[in-house]
């Protein structure tokens, strides 16, 4: 699977942090080997409250398909966590659809 990072309003991924998405990500396709293509967008936000300071956004194509989830945190690791716990519940969901429907990957 080739993941793109990305950071936008002043944010730096560090090298240690890119190996951490790297991982959690990595750990998607088991659920679902059929990814392709995963990009990672993190970014800061001025919000007032500050559990909603980091943003990460993942988006997963798998055979044109897209899976898709943005989680807000205080923390770019506990964001991350989030998120990624939200695709693997999403991922879990569409592969039922599928293998309702008899199309099972």
């Amino acid at each position: 699977m080739k993941l793109h990072i990305s950071a936008k309003n002043n944010v730096e991924v560090s090298e240690t942090l890119e190996a951490y998405v790297e991982r959690k990500v990595s750990k998607l396709g088991r659920y679902l080997p059929t990814i392709s293509e995963g990009k990672v967008e993190i970014s800061q936000e001025g919000a007032k409250l500050p559990e909603q300071r980091f943003t990460v956004q993942i988006t997963l194509d798998s055979r044109g398909v897209l899976i898709r989830a943005q989680e807000k945190s205080k923390d770019i690791r506990t964001a991350i966590n989030k998120v990624v716990d939200v695709l693997s519940k999403r991922i879990e969901r569409y592969k039922g659809k599928l293998y309702d429907k008899g199309r099972g990957i």
